[in-house]
């Protein structure tokens, strides 16, 4: 199965948020470039596969410069082949937006932008560590529409430890107000690797959380978004072709310290360390650090429960015969309903999600 996605890791950060736990190198910006010319020389072991998506993650690659930037795309373009209307999305923080940069990425063919506004309420921008303000969110908004951008996500964080109501209601109001294509829901959770979790936060209770989750989905709704997946609401047409080609179970290739790939049976994932994904690649070794090769039985079960996260579904024939009877008793007690022989949760069945999953584990 040749793989239909890219994702490339971009570690640098010119801070951590108290909240983050993902591969990320502060302080090392002077490696940018070191680091872009491995990544180039990752690629070539992927060259000839067929591409219908790319992803910059990180981290913030709009930390990179415009000739990293430059490098990247042309290397990206000699080892790969694209498909007609590909979707090249990159992340990047509000703080690291100026005009000249937003009209230089959509130059590149870049054609879409998940830009990391977590809030439009300074109080928690500040409680989460976040470099930017409101205002700055706002102003990279807008240089990105002025620079071309028609598809834009924005990522909305919530479940804050006493965020109210009325909070909630007001901060995702004026999120969905800006008039993206697309938001991104995350609630705010305490990883082992976070300064939240050094510091021992404690988080409202899952009853709250629940009531916040179904506030949050009502006023998108009202503002003319739809949810197409558990955390991912659009309007219509620009549902994310990235993470919809994970969700449905599809390959891709992972490149950049800390990546993961996948070729339709092997999941593997790269180094987290940076010295050592660098000393790897320049030693024309691989920088993989593990692989896991997946049984049918496994394959099947995470097209289930990513489909389950997803609101078109899943095929029922892909449940092992083994959880039928936990299928139908969920179905009966209203988590689950069959419709035209697929699977879907139910708005109740979305709040016990995580549950549900475990337990089909």
């Amino acid at each position: 199965m040749n793989p239909s996605s890219l994702y490339i890791h971009i570690p640098f950060c010119s801070r951590k948020c108290l909240f983050c736990s993902f591969v990320i190198a502060v302080g090392q910006e002077h490696r940018r470039e070191e680091y872009v010319m491995a990544l180039v020389d990752e690629m070539k072991k992927s060259q000839g596969q067929r591409i219908e998506t790319i992803y910059f993650g990180g981290g913030t690659p709009s930390m990179l410069d415009e000739n990293h930037f430059d490098i990247l795309m042309n290397a990206i373009r000699k080892n790969f082949s694209f498909q007609k209307d590909i979707e090249i999305t990159i992340e990047a923080n509000p703080e690291s937006i100026n005009l000249a940069k937003a009209k230089f990425l959509k130059t590149l063919g870049i054609n879409r932008i998940s830009l990391g506004m977590q809030s439009m309420n300074d109080r928690y921008l500040k409680f989460l560590g976040r470099n930017h303000d409101a205002s700055v969110s706002r102003d990279a908004y807008h240089m990105l529409r002025e620079a071309g951008f028609n598809n834009i996500n924005l990522d909305l964080m919530y479940a804050f430890p006493g965020q109210t109501k009325e909070e909630l209601e007001e901060d995702v109001r004026h999120i969905a107000e800006l008039g993206s294509e697309h938001l991104s829901l995350y609630t705010l959770t305490i990883e082992p690797n976070s300064r939240f979790f050094a510091t021992q936060m404690k988080l409202d209770d899952d009853e709250k959380l629940a009531e916040q989750y179904v506030e949050v989905g009502r006023v998108l709704g009202e503002e003319g978004f739809k949810q197409y997946e558990i955390s991912n609401f659009s309007k219509a047409g620009f549902e994310s072709a990235h993470n919809r080609n994970y969700w449905l179970g599809g390959p891709y290739i992972g490149l950049g310290v800390g990546a993961h790939g996948f070729d339709g049976r092997r999941r593997y994932w790269n180094t987290p360390n940076l010295q050592d994904y660098m000393q790897r690649i320049g030693s024309g070794v691989l920088a993989i650090e593990g692989f896991e090769d997946l049984t049918d039985t496994q394959l099947s079960m995470e097209k289930v429960l990513f489909g389950l996260r997803m609101n078109e579904g899943v095929s029922e024939d892909l449940v092992p015969s083994d959880k039928a009877e936990l299928i139908q008793r969920w179905i009966k007690d209203g988590f689950l309903l069959l419709e035209e022989r697929k699977l879907k949760t139910t708005d109740q069945g979305r709040l016990v999600l995580d549950e549900l999953s475990s337990r089909l584990i």
